[in-house]
């Protein structure tokens, strides 16, 4: 995508900038970029669902095709987007190397090394282009489908499943899986401060090693008493009226421990004595690990496990509710499909709200914190309020940000039923999402030094961490998500009229 023109055959041969599609030189992933990565994968996972999406053998070979169908496209529209948006990152930003050298004559050389747009820079638009088009035209297709379905197919979205189907066995194999992850985390560590021979800081998913009953705090057993729980009671999962929720709760809950582990670190004083006898003490940092991946792993086949048992007794009440209905005929079909549109148009206009609550609430909460008690501080809040010492300033993009989810909230009043309002909350949701996990890889920092009052020179550097606003920040792209399926999900639950054949 991008490459430097130099010739590093010719003396004095200068180093040469190439970007790949992942951000580094080809076949050099230490080097590669999150973000490019990212919409990597994303493509990859965007044309795998397309071929599960178009190319199946029966009409329900998963639940509510025409919902999926629809999520589908909007994330390829919120995917094009990012595609095009680090794109234009990384032209407005070409990667530069100061060099130098000493020639053959043993002179002093030196220059500079500016990377220029390449082939792969074309490339990319067209493949974003085409995710873009590709978005628009499910978007499009979907009603058009409806339309040319026959008068016989209309109703036939749900389809009366077996017990133990498909979705049913993922809810009952997958917290399998996270205790399975749990287990590899005691061998896998979660944190590890390096080589420090016997100092060395090691954390597991049973405390730090070498393993004390004493270090088995809360914070060690009630992940390991959830994820047993959920494995244990998923066989019967039907008998426990919310275990699906509580499946969802535990991932999510898991998921926030594990943020709160990353922004505070353990750490550990060691005491040493050096040759001239003077005792030194320094402290010992644990940082990530592998183990870290497993868990996430765990959290995510947690929520998956609870997304399948929703789907699962949502079939199933809708088989119910079905078989009473064609009983006792009490009452149209057009009336509970009406109040089931209403009720998602409800949730469609009050769910942006949530996200306006929690802008609010973030101006108090910093959503980046350096955490800093002696110090300048760093904290960054929903007003970009990014605070050194006593002084700070608002930044027009998070001003921009807060109009945008404040005038969209309340276009919701109006405009939650139309199909433009839907997109847009998705995409909105996605840019959020970006503009976080930007943050949370680009984290702001600062140098400073001063002294102490008898004169000592103290200095340091502050990096900011995320705070409890991060997550708030995160619950609000999900709001606004939500608020995007919900009216996604009213417009799909429009009354069909059939036609009676003579």
């Amino acid at each position: 995508m991008i490459a430097s023109p130099e010739d590093t055959s010719e003396a004095p041969r200068p180093p040469r900038i190439i970007v790949n599609a992942l951000g580094g030189p080809p076949f050099d992933l230490v080097e590669a970029r999150g973000s490019m990565v990212l919409v990597a994968v994303g493509v990859l996972v965007c044309a795998a669902a397309s071929l599960l999406l178009t190319v199946r053998s029966r009409p329900d070979s998963h639940p509510w095709p025409e919902v999926v169908g629809r999520l589908w496209s909007v994330g390829t529209l919120a995917l094009s987007a990012c595609a095009i948006l680090t794109l234009v990152t990384l032209l407005a930003d070409m990667p530069t190397i100061m060099w130098d050298a000493v020639d053959d004559e043993g002179q002093p050389v030196f220059g500079t090394v500016i990377g220029e747009p390449a082939a792969g820079t074309w490339l990319w638009a067209v493949g974003s282009l085409c995710l873009l088009v590709a978005g628009i035209c499910g978007l499009l297709g979907d009603p058009r489908r409806r339309k040319a379905a026959p008068a016989h197919c209309a109703n036939a979205r749900v389809t009366s499943w077996p017990r133990g189907n498909r979705t049913h066995r993922w809810a009952q194999r997958l917290p399998w899986v996270a205790l399975a992850c749990w287990v590899l985390m005691i061998w896998v560590p979660l944190f590890d401060s390096g080589d420090h021979g016997d100092d060395r800081l090691t954390v597991t998913s049973l405390g730090r090693v070498p393993f004390d009953l004493a270090d088995l705090t809360p914070e060690i057993i009630l992940p390991w008493v959830v994820v047993l729980v959920c494995a244990t009671t998923a066989k019967r999962f039907d008998t426990f009226a919310h275990w699906p929720l509580l499946s969802v709760a535990a991932g999510v809950g898991l998921f926030i421990q594990q943020a709160t582990m990353v922004t505070d670190l353990p750490r550990e004083r060691v005491t040493s004595t050096d040759a001239a006898g003077e005792k030194l003490s320094a402290f010992i940092v644990g940082y990530p690990s592998e183990g870290h991946y497993l868990w996430t792993i765990g959290c995510l086949a947690l929520v998956a496990a609870g997304i399948s048992g929703l789907l699962s007794d949502r079939r199933r009440i809708v088989r119910q509710r079905q078989r009473q209905m064609q009983r006792q005929a009490t009452r149209p079909p057009e009336k509970i499909i009406r109040r089931r549109q209403r009720k998602l148009q409800q949730l469609a206009r009050l769910l942006p709200f949530i996200a306006v609550t929690l802008w609010i609430a973030t101006i108090f909460i910093p959503v980046i914190d350096s955490f800093n008690g002696v110090g300048p501080r760093i904290r960054l809040t929903s007003l970009g309020d990014l605070t050194f010492d006593d002084g700070g300033e608002m930044l027009p993009p998070f001003i921009l940000l807060w109009a945008i989810v404040v005038g969209f909230a309340a276009l919701g009043l109006g405009f939650a039923a139309d199909q433009w309002w839907n997109v847009a909350a998705v995409l909105i949701a996605a840019l959020i999402v970006l503009i976080v996990v930007a943050i949370f890889l680009n984290p702001p920092t600062i140098m400073w030094d001063g002294q102490l009052p008898d004169g000592t020179p103290i200095g340091g550097m502050e990096v900011g961490r995320p705070s409890f606003g991060f997550g708030l920040w995160l619950i609000g792209a999900a709001s606004l998500a939500a608020a995007g399926i919900c009216g996604f999900a009213a417009n799909a639950q429009r009354p069909r009229h059939t036609v009676e054949g003579a």
